[in-house]
């Protein structure tokens, strides 16, 4: 209930322009995060795995959220509440998302 809360509440947000397509996958506990580097791939716990599109740095260990918003993926350090909240230009990294 309290994710669906949230993403109501982001829904809004998004939507008030326009109508907003979200959904979200968490990587499932215990993922070492570095940042992304150009084509680094970065398996998720669930058996997906991230390729990265971009460079930049964040140190997490513990759940990433891959979030899609509108079309545009995006994988954010945190759960999916703090994705949301990081989404689109917080600890979040463009890329594509493989099942494996």
């Amino acid at each position: 209930m309290r994710s669906f809360i949230y993403l109501s509440t982001f829904l809004g947000l998004i939507s008030s322009a326009a109508n907003a397509d979200i959904s979200y996958m968490e990587s499932g506990v215990g993922v070492t995060f570095e940042g992304c580097d150009w084509d680094k791939l970065i398996n998720l716990k669930n058996g997906y795995v991230w390729e990265c599109g971009e460079y930049g740095y964040t140190y997490h260990y513990g759940t990433m959220t891959v979030l899609e918003v509108n079309g545009t993926s995006k994988l954010c350090v945190g759960d999916v509440e703090e994705a949301i909240e990081e989404f689109p230009d917080g600890d979040c990294y463009s890329g594509t998302l493989y099942n494996w």
